[in-house]
């Protein structure tokens, strides 16, 4: 589960930067295969998102419990933490799709 992806058709791993600029653009083309696909993020990184930020609020309640005269920014920091790992931990929770026009290709093909 916690991987980066590969390509559907050649099983080409890809890495970590090229998965996030899959996951912009949405259609893809493989570098090795030349085929396409699309990128689409696992709703299930929603439940993988949940742990930091809870995490993270408890942490803040924690900090304002002990230090009283405590500011803004730290708690602030924090969360700007908590929130950057749950951005860089993104492409390991993509997926790579064949593209439905080329299922609608091997159907005609099948079919003729």
């Amino acid at each position: 589960m916690f991987h980066l992806p590969v390509c559907p058709h050649c099983g080409t791993v890809y890495r970590y930067k090229d998965t996030k600029q899959a996951i912009r653009k949405k259609e893809h083309t493989c570098y090795h295969c030349q085929k396409r696909f699309r990128a689409r993020v696992f709703p299930y990184i929603l439940v993988g998102a949940i742990l930091p930020l809870v995490l993270c609020i408890a942490l803040n309640i924690f900090l304002l419990t002990r230090m009283t005269n405590l500011s803004l920014l730290p708690l602030f920091a924090v969360t700007l933490g908590f929130l950057l790992i749950i951005y860089i931990i993104i492409p390991f929770f993509t997926k790579f799709k064949k593209s439905e026009d080329e299922s609608k290709d091997k159907n005609h093909q099948k079919k003729g």
